[in-house]
């Protein structure tokens, strides 16, 4: 019998931000899956290391040419033994960050306690942060360094991501919900929730793809997913030019800027189980070799960074300072 609760994410180069990613949702008790593509850097070395010390699970997959690699990497997702194995399913990016406020900060606890039926999912609103005054990346959990946002029913915010149940009920992912279900939608348990508890009754997997509601249906009350899209304008460069993983396009302008590198409110509530966090993330840490990985995925990222700005790595301390560490680890 599926039982569980599994996060899958697709992601290309993000060794950087990988290990605070993985220890969040181990918090949460989520286990995960995460595929690959292409990767220049060294993240997936490390998650090869997290993959053998049992931490998640790591594949990789093979876009298919001129098409966005999400729609590989759902693929790959939905036929992985680790999807048919577990009950509950919710697909992410290693920028979105699920904060639970109601329960015991699990997401077994927060199902249990978000209705009083049965239900086929939940969506989780978005709270887009902004760079928070921060212009350049450094080696920073994203999660206590962005704590600027966007105020609840900003329409930044509309977007969700979704936990579905039996996700082998539904013939494909999207990046936000999935669609194609096999039942008779809308009876019974058949429905999507918000993290209120509420249906959202517009909301059909065999109609067209549904990515966001109205701004005024958006509730940050009982959950929340922290999505730090900007993170830094020197990160977002980094962006410029390259076409969307899930859309195919370019969309990372000025205007996309504009949009989302929101910081009207101050919002501190990831902090809330800081402590539990932390004892996680130090584990991590410790396993044989992850430190050394981490600081040469850093290495890697800043080097991206420069020569996105015509510099040459080398000259940049950042740099210097993360070979320096990962020379001196095993």
């Amino acid at each position: 019998m599926a039982e569980g609760y599994l996060v899958a994410a697709a992601m290309r180069n993000e060794g950087a931000f990988l290990v605070e990613w993985v220890t969040w949702y181990r918090m949460l008790g989520f286990d995960l899956l995460v595929v690959t593509n292409d990767c220049t850097d060294h993240s997936p070395a490390l998650l090869n290391l997290l993959h053998d010390a049992g931490w998640l699970t790591h594949t990789t997959h093979s876009p298919d040419p001129g098409t966005p690699p999400k729609r590989s990497a759902h693929r790959t997702i939905r036929a992985h033994p680790a999807t048919a194995r577990t009950e509950w399913l919710m697909i992410c990016d290693v920028d979105e960050f699920l904060v639970l406020h109601d329960g015991d900060g699990t997401i077994a606890g927060f199902v249990g306690d978000t209705a009083p039926g049965r239900f086929r999912g939940i969506a989780f609103h978005w709270k887009v942060f902004g760079s928070g005054g921060e212009t350049r990346w450094h080696d920073a959990l994203q999660h206590r360094t962005f704590t600027r946002c966007a105020d609840t029913h900003d329409r930044a915010n509309a977007s969700f991501k979704t936990l579905i149940r039996h996700p082998l009920d539904f013939d494909r992912f999207g990046a936000h919900s999935p669609m194609g279900f096999a039942g008779d939608w809308g009876t019974g348990e058949n429905v999507l929730v918000d993290s209120e508890g509420r249906t959202l009754g517009r909301y059909h997997p065999n109609g067209a793809a549904q990515r966001a509601t109205h701004p005024d249906r958006v509730t940050h009350r009982a959950a929340q997913m922290n999505h730090y899209m900007i993170r830094s304008p020197e990160s977002f460069a980094l962006k410029r030019g390259i076409p969307s993983p899930s859309a195919g396009r370019d969309r990372y302008t000025d205007d996309f800027l504009a949009r989302y590198d929101r910081n009207e409110t101050e919002d501190q509530s990831a902090l809330r189980h800081a402590d539990r966090f932390d004892a996680l993330h130090a584990e991590a840490m410790t396993l044989p070799g992850l430190a050394r990985l981490h600081h040469l995925c850093c290495a890697d990222y800043v080097t991206r960074l420069a020569e996105a700005a015509g510099q040459d790595p080398r000259s940049d301390p950042r740099y210097t300072r993360h070979m320096d560490r990962a020379t001196t680890m095993t």
